[in-house]
């Protein structure tokens, strides 16, 4: 891999921290647009903070980690997400100005989300959409889909601007490009047995990028896929 790669390698804890970097450097007014991919070398289960709170975390977070699974938070809602090497994400940084928060929640994740589909699409694969998808773990309305089925889940963040009325957003997507999506459901249902809570996920609500497309150049087409993501208006 040469030091010029569009895709970072970071831990997982790094990866984190340069998306939260990327925001910053909007909040104080020193760019207007950033983006970020990146694919962790270690892995591990990421949920929000208020998981920590959980009767059985404790227990929760032992039983993962001697399993290979550290615990990381995140400031994002949600169910955990297992990030590692199987899995790439895309982070974008945006100044914008802000009128209806609801209504710039949705056109925030169809910042990210409308290109990642046509993305999908310029490659061959025609049944890229948003959606929800019953099942899924960190399920939302504006997943990536390809036939009904999670292949990248987004969340985002919102901050004011420093001296200013605009805002900065941090919008996020993290895909499954390797490996079987049942081996990344399965850690996520052994983290929520063991902290007592009945909800499950299935392996078969998820897709990964392989599946779909198991001869792509992914390097080639991320940095494709980037150049979409920085050139909407």
């Amino acid at each position: 891999m040469t030091n010029d790669s569009i895709l970072r390698h970071p831990t997982v804890e790094e990866g984190l921290a340069a998306e939260e970097a990327l925001l910053e450097g909007v909040c104080r007014g020193e760019s207007q647009l950033e983006c970020l991919a990146w694919s962790p070398h270690d892995r591990a289960l990421v949920m929000p903070r208020r998981h920590a709170r959980l009767e059985g975390f404790a227990e929760a977070r032992s039983r993962l980690e001697a399993r290979g699974w550290p615990v990381l938070f995140r400031a994002t809602g949600g169910t955990p997400v297992p990030q590692g090497p199987m899995v790439v994400n895309l982070a974008l940084a945006v100044r914008c100005e802000v009128r209806s928060s609801a209504a710039h929640l949705d056109w925030g994740y169809h910042r990210l989300g409308d290109p990642w589909c046509e993305w999908l699409a310029s490659l061959g694969v025609a049944s890229a959409d948003l959606g929800a998808v019953p099942g899924a773990y960190c399920d939302g309305r504006f997943n990536v889909r390809i036939a009904g089925r999670k292949l990248v889940g987004t969340a985002q963040r919102w901050r004011r601007v420093k001296g200013s009325r605009d805002m900065a957003l941090l919008v996020h997507g993290a895909m499954q490009v390797e490996g079987t999506p049942s081996a990344l459901v399965e850690v996520v249902n052994d983290f929520q047995s063991a902290v007592g809570d009945a909800q499950h996920f299935r392996a078969e609500s998820h897709i990964a990028l392989r599946d779909a497309l198991p001869d792509l150049a992914l390097e080639t087409a991320l940095t494709d896929l980037v150049a979409r993501l920085r050139s909407v208006t």
